[in-house]
């Protein structure tokens, strides 16, 4: 008995010391891979792993306190503003080992005050020129000043002045680039105006890349209404700051202050956004998260592949978006972890695709390198971007290989197989990266050479059934001209006919049906019961009937017939149930029967066509949409006129009076979703409070 406790004493030791090794192998990346598609996060193999982290606690200059920026040259070496030490640290590239050592430190041996023009004071930004040539943000001491590649003093550059400039100017320069032409970028700290545009002396030229005041709904409602003396004394309403900024050889890339679109932003020399205009970086797995806080989005740089990399400071994420604009990955969190970030504020990226992010808050430098995967996808989209289609198509299939959802792969697949004109191959490429909108592309042309090779046996199939129907006309009118009008004899199915005959009333003469529903009792709860079931039943077979493409590329799997179900159901019964209430007030004649009767059958023209229309979508391309969506409108009005008419027939009012009470059931049924809102707000709250609490309490005890 002892002999075989001992052994499981043993094998439990063990267990405990394979999982203990395993979880120091996770620690090397302890956080989520993913790339966005759409709003969905998708799970990928990491494409980045971390290769160091670069510190310098022992060396006898100290640590990094309080680093601001980072810059990495031509030559690899790794510039640092170290604000909390007044000085600039530059770092050599790594070597063969793969170590990092400290170049040189440039500081002011007395202070700018005294007149020591190389002092440097919170220095927030730096940029190194192609010679070598470094350019440092001094905030503290309001001024640009360049040291040469060796560290020594060469140029103080002036507080721009210009009549373009407010009397209320203050300069205070935080980051700092250059582009292709000598021009430098100054972004000055709580500047609304735009990014400083200056001479390679430091002669302000021009704002650059002004942003525009983002106005809510009701602010731009008191602005046309209000002029602006009204407007005195109310909350003025800003354009958000640049905080970061970087150029490459074509575009100036800058990360904003705003929580809004655009956060981050890439302009051209005309200072217009391309590209990424108006789109929104939040990502959606952490949005969508309880308690979720904005991003904070600090710094932008640009790799050897025009892939773009954004730095969210707030959940320490680091993101990867092609030329295009689409995003390849995220990764990264903060944290105090090894390859987690603490308060990071700058992101580079050297000549051999590894990632540096400084952290403010550990005073280190977290170095990545990429993965298999994220060199396949790299290269793939490169060949891919250079129309190279015959290297990157197997590097693709490699890709998806290893991530066989990946959609970047599997849209550049398909559009190689529309390339070469195999349009059916490449819809279901499209179909697995649900992408609508390329799905569509292919779709026209599958749709035309269906139909140019089958137009005769199309057109013969509607000659063949326009006869037919001709004839039976022809056929029926003979025959009721000589035997007249047949009294229908009373059966079983008197009551279906009778049925579809009031249906048939709401379409030709909605006022007499909806009386009859209130004065002669027509209709009953059987009616209410069968054309919603009918209808919901619809509602639901048609979101399943409705094509790929007008889905918007959502698969089958993700449809929520609940919520069709709820959506079929509940504004029905809201609008009657409001109706009545405010009826009831304004001395309405109707019943609760026939509201709910009337509002049941107001639902005529969604019975007819509903499905009808999802079907006809599998036979529509995008192009078509705004078609179908005009069908649908004309519906919907429709069948506005028709609740109108249910309210001013069964209730007996005037036409105005009916308008009247038209909208205040409409006024009654938002109060009422309002209301839904903030009571489930305030119950979503509790519940968290709850689970927060006993949370804390389970850690207590």
């Amino acid at each position: 008995m002892k002999t075989r406790f001992c052994k499981l004493i043993v094998v439990i030791l063990v267990l405990s010391f394979v999982f203990s090794l395993g979880s120091m192998f996770q620690a090397k990346e302890p956080y989520a891979s993913y790339y966005l598609s759409g709003n969905v996060a998708m799970k990928i193999p990491a494409p980045y792993e971390v290769e160091t982290v670069i510190d310098f606690p022992t060396t006898e200059e100290g640590r990094l306190k309080t680093p601001t920026d980072m810059f990495i040259g031509n030559d690899d070496k790794i510039y640092i503003t170290d604000a909390g030490n007044n000085r600039v640290v530059v770092i050599n590239a790594a070597d063969e080992n793969g170590l990092y050592t400290l170049d040189r430190i440039i500081q002011g041996t007395s202070t700018y005050a005294d007149g020591d023009m190389s002092a440097i004071k919170n220095p927030s930004g730096i940029y190194v020129d192609a010679d070598g040539s470094i350019i440092v943000a001094d905030q503290g001491n309001s001024r640009l000043v360049e040291f040469t590649k060796y560290g020594n003093f060469k140029y103080s550059y002036p507080t721009p002045s210009s009549e373009l400039l407010s009397s209320e100017f203050k300069y205070s320069p935080s980051r700092v680039t250059k582009d292709e032409r000598g021009y430098l970028y100054v972004v000055n700290e709580a500047d609304y105006n735009g990014v400083l545009m200056l001479d390679s002396d430091g002669t302000f030229r021009q704002y650059f890349g002004a942003n525009k005041v983002t106005l809510s709904l009701w602010e731009s409602i008191a602005r046309l209404l209000w002029n602006r003396e009204d407007r005195k004394g109310s909350i003025v309403s800003l354009p958000y700051t640049f905080n970061n900024i970087f150029a490459d050889d074509t575009y100036i890339y800058a990360t904003t202050s705003t929580a809004t679109p655009p956060q981050v932003r890439k302009i051209n020399a005309g200072g217009k956004d391309v590209t990424y205009a108006n789109y929104n970086f939040a990502d959606s797995a952490i949005m969508s998260t309880r308690n979720a806080m904005n991003q904070i989005f600090c710094d932008v740089t640009v790799d050897n592949y025009n892939n773009m990399l954004i730095l969210d400071q707030r959940y320490g994420r680091i993101y990867e978006y092609d030329e295009n604009g689409v995003n390849l990955f995220a990764f990264s969190s903060t944290g105090n972890g090894y390859g987690q970030l603490s308060l990071p504020c700058s992101i580079e990226v050297d000549s051999m695709g590894r990632v540096y992010v400084l952290n403010k808050g550990s005073g280190t430098i977290t170095v990545f390198k990429t993965t298999e995967f994220a060199d396949l996808i790299h290269e793939a989209n490169a060949y891919y971007s250079d129309g190279d289609y015959n290297k990157a198509f197997p590097i693709w299939q490699t890709v998806l290989d290893k991530d066989s959802y990946y959609t970047l792969a599997l849209q550049n697949m398909g559009m190689i197989h529309m390339r070469q004109e195999d349009y059916n191959t490449a819809i279901e490429y499209f179909y697995d990266a649900m992408d609508a909108t390329n799905a569509s592309e292919a779709f026209v042309e599958i749709r035309a050479e269906f139909l140019r090779n089958n137009f005769s046996i199309i057109l013969s199939v509607i000659v063949i059934a326009l006869v037919l129907w001709i004839v039976l006309l022809s056929i029926s009118r003979k025959r009721k001209k000589k035997k007249g009008q047949l009294e229908p004899k009373e059966n079983f199915f008197t009551p279906i006919r009778q049925f579809f005959g009031r249906l048939g009333g709401v379409i030709r003469n909605p006022i007499d049906t909806f009386e009859e529903i209130r004065y002669e009792n027509k209709g009953s709860y059987a009616d209410v019961f069968v054309i919603m079931a009918v209808y919901t039943i619809l509602s639901v077979v048609s979101e399943y009937c409705v094509s790929f493409i007008y889905r918007g590329g959502q698969p089958l799997e993700f449809i929520n017939s609940w919520v069709t179900i709820g959506v079929a159901l509940l504004p029905w019964l809201v609008i009657s149930i409001v109706n009545y209430g405010i009826t009831t007030i304004m001395y309405g004649e109707g019943r609760l029967r026939d509201v709910l009767i009337g509002g049941a059958y107001c639902h005529t023209p969604l019975l007819i066509l509903i499905l009808p229309m999802s079907l006809l979508t599998n036979m529509l391309t995008l192009d078509e949409q705004s078609l179908y969506n005009l069908v649908f409108t004309i519906v919907y009005i429709w069948i506005g006129i028709l609740v109108f008419l249910c309210i001013k027939s069964v209730h007996g009012f005037h036409p105005v009076k009916g308008v009247v009470v038209f909208f205040m059931t409409a006024v009654g049924c938002l109060a009422v979703v309002l209301l839904f809102m903030i009571v489930y707000g305030l119950a979503d709250q509790m519940f968290s409070f709850i689970f927060q609490f006993g949370k804390e309490l389970s850690y207590l005890v």
